[in-house]
């Protein structure tokens, strides 16, 4: 539920004149604001990634297929002047070819590929190899990656699915799956490990089963307790049904994902509307629900933390001075114009020109603006 969304649960017990929490019941209320906390955080930084991935799908994808487009439209344009006899001075020839490969450069990583036929005759003509070698080359290496991401994670490596591409693009999107599943595997097994540490000693099985049995009582319990009381088949009055419908929802949607504290701000919103006081909790129920709500702080802190890295967020994620951010949508439609006009510019000189002087001043405009956009 998002921040917006969730309704103040009234949960934390504060103490009353005379009457000071109990150790147990202040762990339970500081647990209980941690989680409510970091629930808050994740919310805030769910609602600013997705803003920014919608941000990034309605004006930079566009941006970047214009680039694209307008990058291949020069590269057309020069191609005519690749050969070696337009160009006398060797040097000249070479940032001259240079400039050819970084535009192809650009186009391959933009569309997972050189896709166009005469694209690739210009890619063999500058490169003087042919483009299907440098594929390949490019495939296994994804491969090699692959494989050791896999080996990491102690899994087999099966690569049939790459087999089935149809293009350099299928493959590299069908490789970007197989990495995710290993990421995705290696996260389970890192899980696995950490609670494995809780059950390393021998001695401490018949506690640890004890406990886990305990909470799992609890989640249960309180599930069974308020579905009794809110089910709004029982309920007569007709005003009340939609909301204990909306209510009975909740409940088995909490009880489903074993999230205790949905369950418990259910169970103390009941027992406020009845009037009741939500400090007068036993000390056995406090210590399980400590427990339970304890997991629950560390799987939200581990979510926090690794919110950036899902794979949903990877086109809107990059790495600068060592730390992963989301990048500032609206720079980077700035920086995209900015590039966008500088090609558009090269295009237009270049349509006119026809001498090594018309080239010249073409790509040394372009160079120039690339250095100095306006």
């Amino acid at each position: 539920m998002k921040t917006n969304e969730r309704k103040s649960s009234g949960l934390v017990p504060t103490p009353s004149a005379g009457r000071p929490l109990t150790q147990a019941q202040g762990t339970f209320r500081d647990l209980l604001a941690k989680v409510e906390s970091l629930r808050d955080s994740i919310d805030a930084q769910e609602e600013e990634l997705d803003a920014t991935l919608n941000f990034y799908a309605a004006e930079i994808v566009p941006r970047i297929a214009r680039q694209a487009s307008l990058q291949k439209e020069l590269v057309r344009a020069l191609a005519p002047f690749v050969n070696e006899s337009f160009f006398t001075n060797r040097r000249e020839r070479l940032d001259f070819k240079d400039l050819m490969k970084e535009l192809l450069d650009d186009v391959s990583k933009t569309e997972k590929g050189l896709t166009d036929a005469d694209l690739r005759e210009i890619y063999d003509a500058v490169h003087g190899v042919e483009y299907a070698h440098h594929e390949q080359k490019t495939l296994d290496t994804v491969k090699t990656a692959l494989a050791k991401m896999f080996a990491e994670a102690g899994l087999d490596a099966d690569f049939s699915e790459l087999e089935s591409a149809v293009s350099e693009a299928d493959f590299m999107a069908k490789a970007e799956e197989l990495m995710a599943r290993a990421r995705k595997m290696k996260e389970v097994e890192a899980e696995a490990a950490r609670c494995g540490e809780h059950g390393r000693h021998g001695s401490d099985d018949d506690e640890i089963r004890a406990a886990e049995e305990a909470r799992k009582r609890s989640v249960a319990n309180i599930y069974k307790q308020l579905a009794r009381v809110l089910h709004p088949d029982l309920e007569r009055d007709s005003s009340r049904q939609g909301e204990k419908i909306q209510l009975m929802q909740e409940l088995t949607e909490a009880y489903r994902q074993n999230d205790l504290h949905t369950l418990l701000r259910l169970e103390m919103q009941w027992i406020e509307n009845e009037g009741g006081d939500i400090a007068h909790l036993t000390e056995e129920k406090l210590r399980v629900y400590n427990e339970v709500l304890s997991g629950q702080v560390e799987g939200l802190e581990r979510r926090l933390q690794g919110l950036v890295f899902h794979p949903r967020y990877r086109p809107i994620v990059v790495l600068a001075f060592g730390r992963t951010h989301a990048i500032d949508g609206p720079e980077k439609a700035r920086e995209l114009d900015d590039t966008i006009a500088v090609i558009e510019q090269c295009v237009t000189l270049m349509k006119t020109a026809n001498t090594a002087e018309d080239v010249r001043a073409a790509i040394g405009s372009f160079r120039r603006m690339q250095q100095y956009p306006e």
